[in-house]
C-alpha cells in the first residue's frame, strides 16, 4: 500500500534539489517507480479534468497551451523510467513494463477519446485564422488538433472503443516483444573449451570472452554472446561452423518455439494495426503513417524503394560474385552461405587495399574519440561537453555526464549522458539517443533538455582500453547526432523541441554527423596510436578512404531490403499472412542475394515492433540523401565553415518540429534536394542518370 508518507520519501516523487533538476539516481529504486507513475498519472488526470471542464470559453491558452503543459511530472518520470528500462534493466523492473504500459496507454487514450477536450481543441483550431497567434504557437495548434485526429477524436463511439482496444492491446504486445528480444538474445551462451575454435579471432576479442567465461566460473574457457555483438567471430574466424553457428544464433533471437517467441506476437501485432489504420479510413497502416510524414503516402516510399533497388542490386550481385570467387579461389568454397560473406568480404578487402582493419583499432581509442567529438562540437556549432564528474548523479557506473555549454554566452544549455559499453540482460542492444527531457519554457523558466546515448561495444578487459572500429566511431558521431538535435532545440514548448520532428527528418541530424569521421581533418583531431602516440598517418587514411565504398552497393540494397520488409508488412493484408518465414522470403527473392537459412530477421527488428519505425524505415535512406546533399555545402565550403554551420545549426538541429522540414530544407540549400547526391558519394551509377561518378568535391584546406 503507497502512503502519503512512502510519497514523500520517494525520490521520483519528490526529488532532491539537484542542478537544472538532474534525477537522483543514485537513490533510485526498482521498487519506487511503480507508485511514482500511478502518483503522477493522478495528478495527470486532474490536470486534464481541470482543462476539460473549465467554465471559460476555449482559448490558446487555456487549452492548447494547457494540453502541451498537463501531465507534466507524468512525462518527468516516465523519462527516467524508459532511461532504466533501456540501459538499466532487470528482471524485477521489467515485470512492472506489462502494467506501466496499459495505464499509459489507457491515460492516452482517455485524453484523445475524449469528446469534451476535443470539442474545445476544435473550437480553437476553427477559429485559429481569427487569433493573432506567432509561428510557434500555429505550429502546436496544427500539431494538437492533428494528434486528437488521428488518434480516433472524430471516430463513432462504437469505433473509439474498438480503437482503444486496440491500442492497448499493441502496447503490451510491443512491451513483450521488447523484453522477449533482450531475454532471448541473453539466453543464448557458447562455451568454448579449445582456443583452436576461436582461431583468426583477434587478441583482444578472445580476452574479452575469456573474461566473460571467468566471470561465470569458468577458468581456461571462452563464453560467446550475443551482445556485445559478436561481429569479430562473424569476420574473422576461420572455423567455418563456429561462423554458421552464430550467425544462426543471431537470426534465431525470438524466432524458436518456446516462451520468447516473437512470431505470433508480430503477426497479431501487424494484423492490428491493418485494423486501426481501417477505421481511421486508410487503407493500409502505412498509409495511415506515411500521411504525416515528408513522403505523404505509400506510392511515393514504393517509387524511392524501388529506384534504390534498381541502383543497389546490380552493384550488389556484382560484389557478391566477387567475393564468391574469392572464397572460392582462397578456399575452395563451392557452396557460399550467408555466415561466409563477412569474412570472405572482409578478407577481400583487405587484400585488395592492403590493409588489416585491426590495424586501424589502435587509432581509435574510445576516451581519444570523445575527446575528438567534444572537440568537433566546439568547432562546428561552439558547444562545450564539460564533463561533471560527480556532480551529477548516474544510473550504471558505465555512465559518464556532462554539462553542455554554449561557449560564447557560457549558459547551461543541456545536461548530457553518456553509456557506451554493453551489459548483457541489463541494456537493450544497438545504439539510441533518448530525450529524457525536452527544452521548452515550463512555468516560466527555461527547461534545458536531459540527453542521453548509448552504444554497446566490448567491455576493455585487463586494464587494456577499449578500441574502436572506424564503423563505432561513425557510431557515436550518429547517436551524437541526435544528441545535438536534443541539445540545441530553441522554442518555448516540449513537444515541437529536438527529435519531435516529421520521422523521416529524425535521422539527417544524426547521420549528418557520420561524414567528418571521413575526414583527414577531423581525425588528426584524435587518431592517435595508442601505444606510439603517431597521427593516422596519411597513406593509411588514403587506404580507408579508397574502400569507403568498397561494399556501397551490398549495403544499399540490405537497407533497402530491411524497408522493403517493413513496408511489406504493413501493406499487406493481414489475412494473406501464412507465416514470417513466407513474408520474409517472399521480400527476399525481390531484394536479398542469400537465402535466409534458419530464424528470421523480423522476431528480432525491433524498429519496427518495439521501436517506432513500423512503415518508417525508409527514412534511414531518405535521410541520407539529405544529408548527403547536406554535407556536399560543407565539403565546398569548407569542414568547419562558420556560414554553413551556422545555417544547419539553425534550420535543423534548433527548429525542431515548429516549421514543416521541406521548407527549413529549402530555406537551407535554396533548392530542393538532389536527390542523386548519395549515389554520388557512394560512387553508385544510376541507369538513366547523368550522373556518372562521385562528383564530391575536395574539401577546402
Amino acid at each position: 500500500m503507497t502512503t502519503v508518507q512512502n510519497l514523500q520519501s520517494n525520490p521520483l516523487v519528490n526529488p532532491p534539489k539537484l542542478p537544472h533538476g538532474a534525477p537522483a539516481f543514485d537513490l533510485i529504486k526498482t521498487e519506487h517507480f511503480v507508485p511514482a507513475i500511478d502518483y503522477a498519472l493522478g495528478l495527470a488526470v486532474a490536470e486534464m479534468d481541470a482543462i476539460k471542464n473549465n467554465p471559460d470559453a476555449p482559448t490558446f491558452a487555456n487549452t492548447i497551451e494547457a494540453l502541451e503543459f498537463a501531465g507534466g511530472e507524468l512525462s518527468r518520470i516516465s523519462g527516467i523510467y524508459h532511461t532504466f528500462t533501456n540501459s538499466n534493466n532487470s528482471d524485477e523492473l521489467r515485470a512492472t513494463e506489462d502494467g506501466v504500459a496499459e495505464k499509459m496507454e489507457k491515460y492516452s487514450s482517455d485524453i484523445y477519446l475524449d469528446d469534451v477536450l476535443f470539442a474545445r481543441v476544435d473550437a480553437v483550431y476553427q477559429a485559429r485564422s481569427k487569433l493573432k497567434l506567432d509561428a510557434e504557437q500555429k505550429a502546436l495548434l496544427e500539431k494538437t488538433h492533428k494528434g486528437f485526429v488521428r488518434s480516433g477524436a472524430l471516430l463513432s463511439p462504437q469505433d473509439k472503443q474498438r480503437f482503444r482496444e486496440i491500442g492497448e492491446r499493441l502496447a503490451a504486445l510491443g512491451v513483450q516483444y521488447s523484453t522477449n528480444d533482450v531475454k532471448s538474445t541473453e539466453s543464448y551462451k557458447q562455451i568454448i573449451h579449445d582456443e583452436a575454435v576461436l582461431d583468426g579471432v583477434p587478441e583482444r576479442a578472445k580476452n574479452a570472452y575469456k573474461k566473460a567465461a571467468e566471470d561465470l566460473g569458468l577458468t581456461g574457457k571462452w563464453l560467446i554472446q550475443l551482445e556485445p555483438h559478436p561481429s569479430d567471430i562473424l569476420t574473422h574466424a576461420t572455423n567455418r561452423d563456429l561462423r554458421r553457428d552464430i550467425t544462426n544464433a543471431l537470426w534465431n533471437v525470438g524466432s524458436q518455439p518456446g516462451k520468447y517467441d516473437n512470431r505470433p506476437l508480430i503477426l497479431e501485432m501487424v494484423a492490428l494495426r491493418h485494423e486501426a489504420a481501417q477505421l481511421m479510413g486508410y487503407p493500409t497502416h502505412a498509409e495511415y503513417v506515411l500521411a504525416d510524414r515528408m513522403a505523404g503516402n505509400q506510392k511515393t516510399v514504393e517509387g524511392f524503394l524501388q529506384k534504390n533497388l534498381a541502383a543497389y542490386k546490380p552493384a550488389a550481385e556484382e560484389f557478391l560474385d566477387k567475393v564468391k570467387a574469392y572464397a572460392l579461389q582462397k578456399d575452395g568454397l563451392t557452396d557460399f552461405q550467408k555466415w561466409d560473406m563477412p569474412y570472405y568480404s572482409r578478407m577481400l578487402k583487405e587484400e585488395t587495399y592492403s590493409i588489416s582493419m585491426e590495424s586501424v583499432r589502435p587509432y581509435f581509442e574510445l576516451n581519444r574519440v570523445l575527446d575528438g567529438l567534444r572537440q568537433h562540437a566546439e568547432k562546428l556549432f561552439n558547444v562545450q561537453l564539460k564533463e561533471a564528474g560527480d556532480k551529477y548523479p548516474v544510473y550504471s557506473p558505465d555512465v559518464t555526464a556532462y554539462e553542455v555549454l554554449d561557449k560564447k554566452s557560457g549558459e547551461t544549455i543541456g545536461l548530457f549522458y553518456t553509456n557506451y559499453y554493453a551489459t548483457a540482460g541489463v541494456k537493450r542492444g544497438g545504439a539510441w539517443m533518448n530525450a529524457m527531457r525536452d527544452r521548452g519554457v515550463v512555468n516560466g523558466q527555461d527547461q534545458i533538455p536531459i540527453i542521453t546515448n548509448d552504444c554497446n561495444y566490448q567491455r576493455p578487459v585487463d586494464g587494456k582500453p577499449a578500441l574502436l572500429s572506424l564503423g563505432d566511431v561513425e557510431t557515436i558521431y550518429h547517436e551524437f547526432g541526435h544528441g545535438l538535435h536534443g541539445l540545441c532545440a530553441k522554442g518555448k514548448y516540449p513537444s515541437l523541441n529536438g527529435t519531435n520532428v516529421k520521422w523521416d527528418w529524425v535521422e539527417l541530424p544524426s547521420q549528418l554527423q557520420e561524414n567528418w569521421v571521413q575526414q583527414k581533418e577531423v581525425l588528426d583531431l584524435f587518431a592517435r596510436h595508442i601505444d606510439t602516440q603517431e597521427p593516422l598517418p596519411d597513406d593509411l587514411f588514403k587506404k580507408m578512404q579508397d574502400m569507403r565504398n568498397f561494399d556501397s552497393g551490398y549495403g544499399g540494397l540490405r537497407q533497402t531490403y530491411l524497408a522493403l520488409l517493413d513496408l511489406t508488412w504493413h501493406t499487406t493484408d493481414p489475412a494473406k499472412l501464412t507465416s514470417v518465414e513466407d513474408m520474409e522470403d517472399s521480400v527476399g527473392k525481390i531484394a536479398s542475394l542469400i537465402p535466409r537459412g534458419q530464424g528470421t530477421m523480423s522476431g528480432g527488428f525491433g524498429h519496427l515492433f518495439g521501436g517506432g519505425y513500423d512503415s518508417g524505415y525508409y527514412s534511414y535512406k531518405w535521410a541520407e540523401v539529405l544529408e548527403a546533399d547536406v554535407f556536399e555545402r560543407f565539403l565546398q565550403n569548407g569542414l568547419y565553415d562558420k556560414k554553413t554551420a551556422k545555417g544547419v545549426l539553425t534550420q535543423i538541429y534548433q527548429a525542431g518540429g515548429k516549421i514543416d522540414p521541406a521548407l527549413l530544407y529549402k530555406k537551407l540549400m535554396g533548392r530542393d534536394p538532389d536527390p542523386e547526391a548519395l549515389f554520388r558519394r557512394e560512387g553508385i551509377v544510376v541507369a538513366g542518370s547523368p550522373q556518372t561518378q562521385n562528383k564530391n568535391p575536395a574539401p577546402k584546406p
